[in-house]
C-alpha cells in the first residue's frame, strides 16, 4: 500500500509541477471566447424573452402595429447596447492575453496540460473538459480510480463493516478499482438523470487479524499461526474484470441555453446521487507472506491458490458526491470465498472514495 500511495503522490507532484511553470495562454484565450459566446447567449436569450411578451401583447390587441415595432426596436437597441458594454468590459483580458501568446510564439513556448486543475487541500486529482460546448459535455467517456476499505460479513444483507468475526485486520484490508465509462444523458437535455456503463479492474486485498496467514493445503484455505519466521506482511489478493452499470441522479440542476437550446450544465459542480450494479469474473487468486527467516533475510512468498473463491461476482453501489469528490459504499451480493474457504465470514463490503476522475 506504501508503494501505491509513493507512486500516486509522484504522480500529483509531477502534474502540479507543469501546472505552476504554465502560463495558460490557450486555455485563456478559451476561456476569453467562451465568456464572450456566453454574454451573447444570454443577453439574446432574456431578449428573446421580452419579444415573446411584445407578441402576445399584440395579439391581444393590448398595443397597435406602429406601437409594437417602436418597442421591438427599442428592445433590440436596448439589448445590443447591453452587450456591447459586457464585452468591453473583457477587453482588458484579451489585450493581455494576446500579447501573452505572441511574446510565447515568439519565444517558442509550448503548451502542456492546459485542461490540468490540482486541489492542494487533499488527494483528489481531476481534469477539466475540452470538449467545446455545453451539449457535448452530457456525453462523456471517462477514466475513474477509487480506493475503498473493504471487510467481510456474514451475509449478502449484512453491513456490519466493522464485524469483529470477519478475521479481517480492519483499516487494513483494501480494494482498488479502475473503470473506463461511458456517461449519457437519459430522456431530454433537461433530464437531470445519467446512466453509466464500462469496464473495469478490481483487486481485492485482505489482510488477516492478530498475526494469522492464509495457508492452502488438501484443497482448502485457512488461516493459521505463522511459525517460519517473523512475519512482517500477510495478505490475501483477488483480481477482477468488473463491468459496472448505474444511474446518476443530480440533485441540484442548473441549465443554459445553447444556440436556442436549454439544456443542463453538466460543466458546473453539481451534487448527485449514484445508484447501480456490476458484475465481475475472477481472473486471478495469490497469497503473499511477506517475512524474516531464521538467518534475518527478507523472505518474500507469493502462491497462486485456486479453486477457493467464486469465479463470479456480483453486488450493488451507492455514491454521494459533488465535483470530482465521491464517496461510495459498496455490497457484494454473491460470496467472494466459496466452501473450500475455512473462514467465518465471505460477503465483501465496502467504503471508498474516489482518488482520480479524468475526462476525455
Amino acid at each position: 500500500m506504501k508503494v501505491k500511495i509513493t507512486l500516486l503522490a509522484v504522480f500529483f507532484s509531477f502534474f502540479y509541477g507543469f501546472a505552476q511553470e504554465k502560463p495558460y495562454m490557450d486555455f485563456r484565450m478559451r476561456n476569453y471566447s467562451k465568456k464572450i459566446d456566453s454574454i451573447v447567449v444570454s443577453e439574446k436569450s432574456k431578449m428573446n424573452i421580452e419579444l415573446d411578451q411584445l407578441d402576445k401583447d399584440f395579439k391581444e390587441k393590448k398595443m397597435s402595429a406602429e406601437e409594437k415595432q417602436k418597442k421591438r426596436t427599442d428592445i433590440a437597441l436596448k439589448y445590443e447596447q447591453i452587450i456591447n458594454e459586457k464585452v468591453d468590459e473583457q477587453k482588458t483580458d484579451l489585450e493581455n492575453a494576446t500579447k501573452e501568446l505572441v511574446k510565447n510564439s515568439v519565444l517558442g513556448n509550448g503548451k502542456i496540460f492546459d485542461n490540468v486543475e490540482f486541489s492542494q487541500n487533499n488527494a483528489l486529482l481531476s481534469f477539466k473538459d475540452s470538449k467545446q460546448t455545453k451539449k457535448e459535455l452530457l456525453k462523456t467517456l471517462d477514466m475513474n480510480v477509487a480506493l475503498g476499505f473493504i471487510n467481510l460479513t456474514k451475509s449478502a444483507s449484512s453491513l456490519a463493516i466493522g464485524d469483529k468475526s470477519s478475521q479481517m485486520k480492519p483499516g487494513k484490508s483494501t480494494s482498488a478499482q479502475i473503470e473506463f465509462r461511458y456517461t449519457g444523458q437519459f430522456g431530454a437535455l433537461t433530464s437531470p438523470v445519467f446512466y453509466r456503463f464500462g469496464l473495469g479492474y478490481r483487486g481485492d486485498t485482505y489482510v488477516p487479524a492478530h498475526s494469522k496467514v492464509f495457508s492452502y493445503d488438501n484443497d482448502e484455505l485457512f488461516l493459521t499461526d505463522f511459525t517460519s519466521g517473523n512475519l512482517k506482511k500477510s495478505r490475501f489478493v483477488n483480481h477482477y474484470v468488473v463491468v459496472p452499470v448505474d444511474f446518476v441522479f443530480v440533485l441540484n440542476p442548473k441549465y443554459i441555453v445553447e444556440n436556442n437550446e436549454k439544456m443542463l450544465d453538466n460543466s458546473k459542480g453539481n451534487l448527485r446521487i449514484s445508484a447501480g450494479i456490476y458484475g465481475g469474473v475472477r481472473v486471478a487468486s495469490q497469497n503473499q507472506i511477506v517475512y524474516k527467516n531464521a538467518d534475518n533475510h527478507r523472505v518474500n512468498y507469493k502462491e497462486n491458490i485456486p479453486g477457493v473463491a467464486d469465479d463470479f461476482l456480483f453486488g450493488g453501489k451507492l455514491s454521494f458526491g459533488f465535483g470530482a469528490f465521491n464517496i461510495y459504499v459498496q455490497k457484494d451480493f454473491t460470496p467472494i470465498f466459496n466452501d473450500f474457504a475455512k473462514i467465518n465470514n465471505k460477503y465483501g463490503f465496502q467504503i471508498g472514495l474516489e482518488l482520480l476522475y479524468i475526462n476525455f
